[in-house]
Order: C-alpha cells, then structure tokens, then sequence
C-alpha cells in the first residue's frame, strides 16, 4: 500500500505570494489615493461653477428690478455695489460643502486653502472668482461683472499656471498642537475653546480673557460640553483647550468675531478663520488691526 505524500508551500513560494500581495496592496492605495484626490478637484471645480452661476443670477436681478435685494442683504438701487464680506456670506450660506474639509467654509479669502473658492473685487463692481488646481498646478478665474461695473460684459474664465507656495519654512520651527500650544503674546485676549482639529466646543463662544487662560496656569478652571460633561481647557494634556484668537487693542478693548462658534483655530500656522466669511487672519492681533492673511 502506497503512502500518500502530502506537499506544503516552500518558505520561497510563501515569500513570492506575500510579496505579491504587498505589490497589489500598495498599487491599489495609490489608485484610490490618486481616485479620491481627482474626486475633491471636481467637486471643487463644481462648486465653483454654481457660485459663478449664482452670482450672475443675482446681478441679473438688478438688470431686471432696481428694487430687488441681492445677496441676501444688498440693495440694487444703492450707489454702493456689493462688497466681497457680503458675497462670501452669501455663498457661504448656499450649502455648498467644501470636498477636503466639510467643517470650513468653501468662499475663503486665501486660494491655496484646500477646496476653497476665493473671491476678490478686481475693479469696481467685477470680482474675480478663482479656485486653485493643486494636481495641475494651475489657478482658474473668472471674471463676473456687475451694474456697478463700467464694463459689464459677459463673465469670462481664464487659466494660468499657478503653484501654492507652502507656509511651512525652515526657520518657522516645528508645528504647534493642541498639546505644545503657545499663545501668541502674554497679553488678554478673546479666546475660544476647541479641540484638537481646532473646532470649537459646541455651545461655547468666545470669551475675553487674561494671559491666564492661555499660558495654561488655570488647570482647575472647567466648563461642560453639551452632554453635561466636565471640560478643562487648562489642564495639561487635555483634549480641549483654550487658544487666542484675538488680542487686545492699544486701549485694553477686547473684541471677537467668534461667537457662536463661527472660528476655526489652525494650530499649524498659528492662524484663524472666521467661517460665516471664509477670511483668515493671524491670532493674537486685535480686531481693529488684524488684516486678512491673503
């Protein structure tokens, strides 16, 4: 009687199959990676077709009816046309979702901002709405003009090579966390409470306060989330904390544009934006100087 043998996989023949299957691996992260990125670059390339669309609309309005309110807010009999806050207000308040970050407002004032879709007065009345290609390298605008315009003519989009400069530089040092946080100056200021992504706590708005709450020498000091739960900003370690978004003017004033949970704090760059407007600016400057950060 014959003794059957039974054969097992060599240890090469295991490597060869282990080694294949990293290849597969490895070439399907890039495929999805590389399916996800063309995805966002549409999705912002939608949106800022239809915020084109929608601002040629409501100047129609103005053509059609003098009386008629635009942009929510704008007369069309006035002498003033719309200024770039109330546009980006406007905008903003249509629904649309920025693709790389659902949480920050699609109309902001800086174009390299992922997703982002920046409108700037050009001249008088004709605003260029422009939106970055960070995969083709390349700035799409367009040029939408108005009745306050001297040359109302039909909206025309131009394309140019265009390249995001990085913020990050050699002498900027390492990037800021919520765990290696650092205010800006040692003065008072408005602050906001937010997590680690720099979201505000829900519920919470922003608070005046001393140097204090900032330099973390407040660790008993606690507030409560909107389950109840206990919230210490100043504790080290914690998953919350207090950042400086505005500072105190020359006079001691202390003023913000952050309540109601309308900023976003970037611990990498040490910046915030104001999201009803999409505008960015430096923390720690007070509100009567700050300038918007391009």
């Amino acid at each position: 009687m014959r003794k059957k043998t039974i054969k097992g996989f060599t240890l090469i023949e295991l490597l060869v199959v282990i080694a294949i299957i990293g290849i597969l691996s490895g070439t399907g992260v890039v495929a999805y990676n590389s399916y996800t990125s063309a995805a966002k670059e549409t999705a912002t390339k939608s949106n800022h077709t239809k915020i084109v669309n929608s601002m040629e609309s409501e100047f129609a309005k103005c053509k059609l009816d003098k009386s008629s309110t635009i942009f929510n807010s704008h007369k069309c009999n006035s002498s003033n046309r719309p200024s770039t806050g109330t546009i980006n207000n406007y905008v903003n308040s249509l629904g649309l979702k920025n693709p790389y970050d659902k949480s920050r407002p699609v109309a902001q004032s800086n174009v390299c901002t992922s997703g982002s879709i920046a409108i700037s007065e050009k001249e008088t009345g004709s605003y260029n709405v422009a939106y970055a290609s960070i995969k083709k390298k390349k700035k799409h605008t367009s040029l939408v003009s108005s009745g306050w315009s001297k040359n109302y003519s039909k909206t025309k989009t131009t394309s140019v090579a265009f390249t995001c400069a990085s913020k990050a530089s050699a002498s900027s040092g390492p990037k800021q966390t919520i765990y290696t946080y650092k205010p800006p100056h040692d003065g008072p200021g408005a602050g906001i409470i937010v997590d680690e992504n720099g979201n505000m706590l829900a519920g919470q708005g922003a608070h005046a306060c001393g140097p204090d709450c900032f330099n973390g020498k407040m660790p008993n000091w606690y507030t409560t989330d909107t389950n109840g739960n206990r919230i210490y900003p100043g504790r080290p370690g914690s998953k919350w904390r207090w950042v400086m978004t505005e500072g105190a003017s020359a006079s001691g004033n202390i003023a913000s544009s952050c309540n109601g949970g309308n900023c976003k704090y970037n611990f990498s760059d040490g910046t915030y934006t104001v999201l009803n407007s999409g505008v960015t600016y430096k923390a720690g400057e007070s509100i009567d100087n700050r300038k918007a950060i391009p």
